[in-house]
């Protein structure tokens, strides 16, 4: 069965070295060039996706969320209105 929640079809286009070094790969494991080419995204996003925060998963809350972070971490800690935003 294929997955279609919050799916995105995009067509892209690839240099040809790029698309031959990535069919070579794909071959040597044994998959489609595509199922490859998904993969190796989904697995990128991955390591770059903000960590869920609290049992928030929207990926617009968790973008606010990052764009915080650097905000916070050169604020004052002994800020009681910021510490009280925190604690929300």
């Amino acid at each position: 069965m294929m997955e279609t929640v919050n799916t995105k079809r995009k067509l892209i286009d690839l240099r040809g070295p790029v698309f031959e070094t990535l069919s070579r790969e794909a071959r040597s494991r044994g998959v489609s060039l595509k199922r490859y080419i998904e993969t190796v995204l989904e697995e990128d996003a991955a390591r770059h996706r903000p960590a869920s925060s609290a049992g928030v998963h929207d990926a617009g809350i968790l973008g606010l969320i990052g764009v915080a972070k650097h905000i916070v971490a050169s604020a004052d800690p002994n800020d009681d209105r910021l510490q009280y935003i925190l604690s929300k």
